[in-house]
């Protein structure tokens, strides 16, 4: 064997071995990317199988059939929904509780009374399929009128509600908007903000 020979056969070997070396490197890459992936498939899966989605709703009737008003926040997600904080408006106007709607939508005036049942709503967790009633005003034991105006009126109420998943996603709920907004956190309300029944 000559030495243009051997030097053929050790450029192949040489050669054999950057070719294996990169396809190890290779091999390596496509392992990273495919397990990179199944990792975000999986944080994907698990977001799903905890997300929370809160709906406002209204009705006037209870499940007995009798005449009552309802507001209510209720979670059709998968899963629980941390509620951080939840505002009624009535004409663009933040009300506090019930009395307060009442004053502003239906001309309640100062000594009528009226019986509702409220909920408080901070700190509130709903699991998936909860509902929480925040106000109730029954037919029976309030005047027909008061009752009459707000049954028409309660559909000028705007519900803005903040809340988050085990997993620290938070959304923001606006009534009058279809779907509900990530945000990166919910801000902080005073007390005066807030719906307190």
């Amino acid at each position: 064997m000559d030495a243009g020979e051997r030097r053929r056969l050790q450029l192949d070997e040489q050669s054999q071995r950057y070719l294996a070396t990169a396809f190890a490197v290779a091999v390596s890459l496509i392992s990273l990317w495919v397990a990179f992936s199944s990792n975000r498939t999986q944080e994907r899966l698990l977001a799903a199988s905890v997300w929370p989605m809160l709906e406002y709703g209204t009705g006037n009737r209870d499940e007995d059939g009798r005449d009552m008003i309802s507001l209510e926040i209720g979670n059709n997600g998968s899963g629980p929904a941390r509620l951080r904080g939840v505002e009624v408006f009535y004409g663009k106007e933040r009300v506090h509780n019930s009395i307060d709607l009442l004053k502003r939508c239906c001309q309640l005036a100062a000594g009528t009374p009226i019986q509702t049942i409220t909920s408080g709503t901070r700190g509130r967790v709903l699991k998936a399929g909860d509902t929480v009633q925040f106000m109730r005003l029954p037919k029976e034991s309030n005047n027909a009128d008061l009752w009459k105006n707000f049954n028409t009126e309660r559909f000028k109420i705007e519900v803005h509600a903040c809340y988050c998943s085990v997993l620290d996603d938070c959304w923001t709920l606006v009534s009058t908007r279809t779907d509900p907004e990530p945000v990166r956190s919910c801000p902080a309300l005073a007390v005066e903000e807030e719906w307190d029944g």
